[in-house]
This record gives C-alpha cells, structure tokens and sequence, in this order.
C-alpha cells in the first residue's frame, strides 16, 4: 500500500486496540451494583492498583489491510491475546502472544525496551512524539482511565454486575453528551472494591454490539514477581534503537500552516500534539477529531487512495466513514493545500471544518 494511504488510515485512528476459563465465565455474578458516580472516581484512581493478568482485545472495525503496519490491522479488527504484569503507573510490562512467539514492551520510569522472541531482538524505543496505536492501548484498565479522563462531563449511570475473570465486576455505562459523536455509549466493568477496570465495550451510534472491547480473562491482582518486570539481555540477541516514526519525520518537513483557534465550534486542545507542526486536536474526550495538513508530495496521493477506500467526493472534500471513525480530506486549489481529518465525530462536523479550512487566509502560517 502507497505511504500515502497508510497515512490516511493511521491519522484516523491516532484522533481518538488460551481460551476462557469456563466456569469464570458462566458462574452468575452477585449483584455489585454500586452508585455510579463512586464508581467513576475509584476507576480512575485505579493507576496505583498493581496487577497481573492474561486479557484480550477484539477490534470490528472494517479497516483496509495495512502493510508494514500489520500490528494496526490486527489490533482494530481481529482478536488480540495479552499478557500484562503492572507494578506502577512508571513500571510495567505486556506481550502480545501470537504462535510466532511474543513482543514485550517493557516500561520503566524514563525508558522503554520492546522485545520481539521471533526476531530475538532487544530494543531501546525513542522518546516518540506520536506513536502508533498498540496492543497495551487497550487493556481495560488504561483504555478505561483514558476514556473517562478524556469525558468528565458525560454522564455515567450503574448497569449490570458481570462475571469478569472470576470477579463479580460493577458495571458503568458513559453516554457522551455531544450529539455529533459517533459513539453510542461506553460500557465499562471494574473490581467493586480497588476500582480497576477489567472489561471495557465501545458501541457505535446505531450499533448493536461494540466495535472495541479489551477484557481480562484471568486477574491477579498485587504486584507481579520482580522477575516478570526484569530482563537480561543475552550475547545473542540483537540490540538497536528505534527510529522515528514516519508521521513525525514528514511533517517536520517545514512549510504547514499553524492549526487555527478553532474549527467547527470546537477550540483547539493544547496538551496533545505539542510541537507537531500543521496538526491541531480539537473538542474533548470521545467528541474530538484532528486536523492534520498534508504535505504537498502526499496530498494528491492521498486523496486518490481515499477515493479507491470507498469514500464519498463532492468537489474538494471526500470523506470516508468506519464507525465509529469519520475520515475526510478537503483540498484547497488557491492554495495548493490539503488537510485531512479524521476522529469520532459526524462526517457533517468534518465538513464544516473543511469548508472553514478552505476560507483561511492564504498567508496563515
């Protein structure tokens, strides 16, 4: 696939990842309903819970097939199987199990070394502005945390105890507030008495099942042995560090224009995307979409390959849709310049957005 294409996917998704023990599974939950808004403050006080535990994360989202970003794919539609040791908020550890074998990422306090037993390779992971989605980005406890940081104003309600991992877990529906989100509601299950999350299910607006979910099939909460958080790095395996991703080293390329104020009624966040030039996040939590400039080697490119996904054209702006994500790209011929954007959002906020792109003056810089 054309880089440009692989941009196209990507930035949308950046916006905004052994069987089931079966009596865990179907043993009836005691009711553990608790009132929702306690409920709320002990998930996400929860980063201080150490824990261990084998989970799993199932992505339907109908993304094309990316290569050389294989990992992406696999994580937002298929199965992905996990096995995570947490210590702190400043030291942890997951692999990904696959019958290759596995990839660990070790987290410690300023660092972090990945691990690949296929490639019997060690590596250091740069200090990365932007980095792709991965598989720890959907274990229950921090996709939780991160969705209801992102949404304190929505409003939670108590639902349905469930089973989850052998734990009679308290159930927390988040229903976004704005209407022009694509998100139908959030439901989240969590350990009644620490608050740590176990199963997260994301459900688009009109969908009848969700489209992500990360759940714990075997927990252990307390801290991992020091031996699963060590790692020893033998004379046969090979070292190196990582290197920039694509996304950050082309658009230091130079030449974008500053992300204006706002764009569709929303202002423009200043806690993310700090420092990447022609890129600007807007709205809040699971209302937000960003807005990205493409440089001009890539904007024709990416419009074409946007077109041959299946999206919908009307002039300059095309738009493409895979609930919950709306990805679009508006070109402006005066000023030779294209913008994508992407997020979780209606294809009709994109637009908008677009339209007030395309009226920017052509010296804004």
């Amino acid at each position: 696939m054309p880089r440009s294409r692989r941009w196209f996917v990507v930035a949308g998704l950046t916006a905004a990842a052994a069987a089931v023990p079966v009596v865990s599974s179907v043993w009836p939950a005691r009711d553990t309903r608790t009132d929702a808004a306690k409920l709320r403050e002990r998930m996400l006080r929860s980063a201080d819970v150490a824990h261990q535990g084998y989970a799993e994360s199932v992505g339907r989202l109908a993304v094309p097939e990316l290569p050389k970003l294989a990992s992406v794919t696999a994580l937002l539609s298929g199965t992905t199987q996990m096995r995570t040791w947490y210590a702190a908020r400043d030291r942890y550890r997951f692999a990904v199990l696959n019958t290759a074998g596995e990839r660990d990422v070790f987290h410690e306090v300023d660092a972090e070394y990945l691990w690949d037993s296929g490639q019997n390779t060690f590596t250091e992971a740069a200090d990365l502005m932007v980095r792709l989605p991965r598989a720890g980005d959907l274990l229950p406890p921090d996709l939780a945390r991160r969705i209801l940081a992102g949404a304190p104003g929505d409003a939670v309600s108590a639902i349905a105890s469930k089973r989850v991992a052998g734990v009679s877990a308290a159930g927390l529906r988040l229903a976004p507030a704005d209407p022009d989100t694509t998100v139908g509601y959030v439901d989240m299950w969590a350990d009644p008495d620490s608050g740590l999350p176990l199963q997260v299910e994301l459900t688009a607006k009109g969908a009848s099942s969700p489209v992500i979910m990360g759940r714990f099939l075997e927990i252990d909460l307390g801290p991992p042995p020091e031996s699963a958080l060590s790692y020893e790095v033998g004379p046969d395996v090979g070292f190196n560090t990582a290197e920039l991703p694509d996304v950050t080293s082309v658009l230091a390329s130079g030449g974008l224009v500053r992300p204006p104020g706002r764009l569709a009624g929303r202002a423009r966040r200043s806690d993310a995307l700090a420092g990447l030039p022609g890129v600007g996040l807007y709205g809040a939590g699971l209302s937000s979409f960003v807005m990205l400039q493409l440089p001009r080697d890539l904007a024709n490119s990416a419009v074409d390959a946007a077109v041959k996904a299946g999206a919908q054209q009307t002039e300059d702006f095309v738009r493409l849709e895979i609930p919950p994500l709306s990805l679009a790209v508006q070109r402006v011929p005066r000023n030779r310049r294209t913008y994508l954007l992407a997020g979780l959002v209606s294809a009709t906020v994109l637009q908008q957005a677009g339209t007030e792109l395309a009226a920017l003056p052509r010296g804004n810089r």
